[in-house]
């Protein structure tokens, strides 16, 4: 099952907001009490196996800012079936073959839409609307949808702790019933753990850790943990190791740590950690008094691995949902974090909420998957990057300024070219990647036509060759009688126009085609941020294709020509 989209209506909030899955890394961005929250609550909603997360608080839909109740609440999802998933779903509902609705359901395939919806408000119940099916049997292919959604994580980077024991109710032994609210989940985590154990002599009337708890010989009980403890460090701290020696800096942790999963009384149980790095001398430590990094490490992964709703040894088509993921990780741990949060999303879908210029690296960020979430009086809304308006807040897109600035060291000992801004940038080192321009030339972003007399400078006393280039607009021509006045006539040489075409802009450089194709390739409608997404894009034939095809545009092989002209 493939999830195209989220359409979020009336969850506190939350007018309307549309959620497009067409990356599967998604980062959502905004100051404090944006919405970002919200977004991903509602997200989780929809998952009913998860219903009991936390209490159920993420089901909580009325808004808090209206004193009107809320009603129409639902979160929708768009969803695409596989043929082998429209085989079974045909299969399980088993009906004649002669019928009408058997008729509708053989053209379903793998591009047939279905909208699943949600309805908070109406006691949480699920919602397939087809006009050409039987009541019957629509709730039917309602039902195969919900048990077939892609199973729902969520990670609270501020709430989610590991706690220091997970204590289950004196009754569990003999009625296996788990409790409500925040515990449960780790109560689901132990049986998983122990689920995996494989004992041997299991009752099969009793879960397997109802089992335990009813074994009086304390050595096999030892020697059952024992086996876990195994599990748990094959599993865990294998993982642990292997990030950590391919240079990883998750955490200032040591590598020679154990798991150890301590139960002296029969209800509780405790994660701990043995720490062996001091001459091999072991030192036993709650998880929560190693690193935050380890912290984190260990929450993500036992989650993981140990999903009671999953049991593969890799997790696919999973829809991870990340509140603040690493806030408490330093700069270099969170650069790691994105690279695990990448590696997770090429087999399942990310969403994860961030203030930090290091989760949204363009290098592993396509820009045109960022999401701005935005509060206007007491209404959220959401809109992408590509959307944003210069007016909108800055606050919010400050991570995402800082995260482009991180990519830019500038090297002024060659034959350099100087350019108004960063989207001008974008242009010229795709015209260089794609041979276009020669490859000894180095491409300096500005900040503004008037702005680059520090870079003129520098490159006066450091540069082999340089060139500025302008657009030939009203800043573009007070900037060179400017740097004309500053410098002296003897740079006059090394200052061009884009073109001798009053008000040629960069953007002149491409024509209409050019520039539908460019919305088609970003999904931006802005020409400028269309650039920066194509620069980053990790699509590199569109890229390459669309370079190629306005490389020979008149006006780009002219300055084209000039460019190459330093560097011979």
């Amino acid at each position: 099952m493939n999830v195209k989209h989220f359409s979020i209506k009336n969850y506190r909030a939350i007018k309307e907001i549309d959620i497009s899955l067409r990356y599967s890394l998604i980062p959502i961005i905004g100051i404090n009490e944006s919405g970002k929250t919200s977004i991903l609550q509602a997200i989780l909603a929809f998952d009913f196996r998860r219903d009991k997360y936390n209490k159920g608080e993420h089901l909580e839909y009325q808004n808090k800012y209206s004193t009107v109740d809320t009603t129409d609440s639902s979160v929708s999802a768009t969803l695409n079936l596989t043929q082998q998933e429209i085989e079974s779903l045909i299969a399980d509902i088993n009906i004649n073959t002669d019928s009408e609705d058997y008729n509708a359901l053989s053209k379903f395939n793998n591009e047939t839409q279905f909208i699943l919806i949600r309805e908070l408000s109406n006691n949480n119940e699920y919602k397939y609307i087809n006009n050409d099916l039987t009541e019957q049997t629509t709730n039917k292919v309602t039902c195969f949808l919900k048990n077939k959604f892609p199973f729902v994580l969520y990670f609270d980077d501020f709430t989610d702790r590991v706690p220091q024991s997970i204590e289950f109710k004196d009754t569990y032994a003999t009625d296996g019933k788990l409790t409500r609210g925040r515990k449960r989940e780790w109560q689901e985590i132990i049986e998983e753990v122990f689920k995996r154990s494989n004992q041997e002599n299991l009752n099969e009337t009793q879960k397997p850790l109802q089992t335990y708890m009813s074994v009086d010989d304390e050595d096999r009980k030892t020697d059952i943990l024992s086996d876990i403890q195994s599990i748990l460090n094959d599993v865990i701290i294998s993982e642990w190791k292997n990030l950590k020696n391919t240079g990883g800096n998750l955490a200032d942790d040591s590598t020679n740590l154990e798991l150890i999963l301590e139960n002296k009384s029969n209800s509780v149980f405790k994660f701990k950690v043995k720490d062996k790095s001091n001459s091999n001398k072991s030192r036993t430590f709650s998880i929560n008094s190693r690193s935050k990094g380890f912290q984190w490490f260990f929450n993500y992964m036992v989650k993981l691995k140990f999903n009671p709703n999953y049991s593969g040894d890799t997790l696919e088509n999973a829809l991870f949902l990340l509140d603040e993921p690493g806030s408490y990780l330093h700069s270099s741990a969170q650069i790691e974090l994105l690279k695990e949060l990448k590696k997770v999303s090429n087999n399942n879908q990310v969403i994860f909420c961030t203030h930090s210029q290091f989760l949204l690296d363009p290098k592993t960020i396509e820009l045109g998957s960022i999401r701005i979430a935005e509060k206007t009086g007491s209404e959220v809304k959401s809109f992408n990057f590509g959307d944003c308006k210069a007016k909108r807040d800055k606050g919010a897109l400050t991570p995402i300024y800082q995260a482009l600035n991180l990519n830019f060291a500038h090297d002024f000992m060659d034959d350099i070219v100087i350019l108004e801004g960063i989207t001008d940038f974008y242009l010229f080192e795709l015209l260089k990647k794609y041979k276009h321009i020669s490859q000894h030339i180095k491409f300096i972003p500005g900040a503004g036509a008037e702005n680059s007399s520090s870079l003129i400078s520098i490159a006066i006393a450091f540069a082999e060759n340089f060139l500025v280039l302008l657009d030939n607009d009203i800043d573009g021509k007070k900037a060179k009688i400017r740097y004309t006045e500053y410098f002296g006539d003897s740079i006059k040489n090394n200052i061009h126009f884009y073109n001798t075409k009053n008000s040629f802009k960069l953007e002149s450089f491409l024509n209409a085609e050019n520039k539908r194709q460019l919305k088609l390739i970003s999904n931006c409608k802005d020409v400028k941020k269309s650039l920066s997404f194509l620069y980053y894009s990790k699509k590199n034939k569109e890229q390459k294709k669309f370079i190629q095809s306005i490389a020979k545009n008149d006006s780009l092989v002219l300055i084209i020509k000039v460019i190459n002209q330093i560097s011979k």
